[in-house]
């Protein structure tokens, strides 16, 4: 028998919606709902910040900002936090009717932002965890163009993943899944196949990816492996940085995806289980801006002036072009003095030096604390007439 719109009536029971909330559910919803407005003010906050400063970085910076590759990948994760926030924020919804009744337009909105958000930011925690390492092994970063290829290419592929749930699993796939809404649990196949497989593929994906890079640093550190334009401390500080939102995705995702894998096995967990956990994953928002306004000098340090812009520095000159298509500003700098002295000049004798610049940390030379002095190497190779 069918109800309005078509939809059977069955949807409508036990346990496919919730009729009756009790306190206990009632009290975890509110819970998440409060942890979802915290993360949709913060990510909204941080967000609007960075989008400032890209539109105005000539006030801020000696480089465009939209061009650090490091700023733009934690931008987009941002993004996919803001999303998954707002579907959680629709918690509020179900406390105030006491009862998650469903398909219905809401419960649909809900599983789709859901669903993207989550598997959104867990490509985009992985895409870090790459980028990071492509930098501590080769030194270097993708051209502009592949790299915003691969930012396009990340959110397509989030979205197919989102788009294929209603499209193979029909319109009423979004349903009641617990305490929220989320693709129904009928459709275990495509929960492991759109969701599960790709969360544990990032989570210990991204270790392993981080564990080559940090075995790298470990072998420059101890051997004469020299990595151009920056010290082997300053790039530990970042890949440290870097390496927190890995570690941070992990903790605060893994219960809940426990927890799905778990009732797949027949094993039902109880609903509180899911209010703690969905709690948990709903903080990812405002602890990733958190751990960005705390690791935002690491992260900038090796692709932007952070500390203003220097007297004469002009990026329309030519002279900070090789940074903006590096990515190392300061290896950058280290060129154009050499270029000054007559490395510059095409033809003749094909010349290569490798120079080593010692510098004190501007915050540690502010302090009465040590000075704290950090190498860099740049090589070049010319031809001198």
């Amino acid at each position: 028998m069918a109800t309005q719109d078509g939809i059977p009536s069955y949807y409508y029971e036990p346990p496919n919606s919730l009729l009756s909330m009790d306190d206990k559910i009632h009290r975890g919803l509110l819970a998440i709902g409060a942890l979802a407005t915290i993360s949709l003010i913060f990510t909204t906050s941080l967000l609007s910040f960075i989008t400032w400063r890209m539109v105005s970085w000539k006030s801020y910076y000696s480089s465009d900002i939209g061009r650090n590759q490091s700023v733009v990948l934690i931008y987009q994760l941002i993004l996919a936090d803001f999303i998954q926030s707002l579907g959680f924020l629709i918690s509020f919804h179900w406390v105030a009717e006491r009862q998650i009744i469903g398909p219905n337009g809401t419960c649909f909105v809900q599983g789709w932002f859901i669903q993207l958000g989550d598997v959104a930011s867990a490509f985009f925690v992985l895409a870090i965890a790459i980028h990071t390492t492509y930098q501590v092994v080769l030194s270097r970063s993708l051209s502009y163009k592949t790299f915003i290829c691969c930012i396009l290419g990340t959110w397509g592929l989030s979205v197919l993943l989102t788009s294929l749930a209603p499209i193979v699993g029909g319109r009423f796939v979004f349903q009641r899944a617990g305490v929220w809404c989320w693709i129904s649990a009928d459709k275990e196949s495509l929960r492991l196949s759109l969701h599960y497989i790709w969360i544990f593929i990032v989570e210990f994906g991204s270790i392993i990816v981080y564990a080559l890079g940090f075995y790298y640093l470990f072998r420059a550190k101890n051997s004469d492996v020299i990595i151009p334009g920056r010290s082997i401390e300053s790039l530990r500080r970042a890949r440290t940085a870097m390496l927190a939102y890995a570690i941070i995705y992990t903790v605060l995702s893994l219960p809940l995806a426990a927890g799905r894998m778990a009732s797949m096995s027949n094993n039902q967990l109880s609903d509180e289980y899911y209010l703690f956990a969905g709690a948990l994953f709903t903080c990812s928002g405002w602890v990733d801006t958190i751990l960005y306004t705390l690791t935002r000098r690491a992260l900038l340090f090796d692709e932007l002036n952070v500390y203003g812009r220097r007297t004469g520095a002009n990026p329309a000159n030519g002279n900070l072009h090789h940074a903006k298509e590096a990515g190392f500003q300061r290896q950058s700098s280290t060129d154009s003095i050499l270029a000054s002295n007559g490395f510059g000049s095409m033809g003749g004798i094909k010349m290569e030096r490798t120079v080593k610049i010692e510098m004190d940390d501007i915050d540690s030379t502010a302090g009465n604390g040590p000075r704290e002095t950090n190498e860099y190497y740049a090589t070049v190779e010319a031809y001198k007439p």
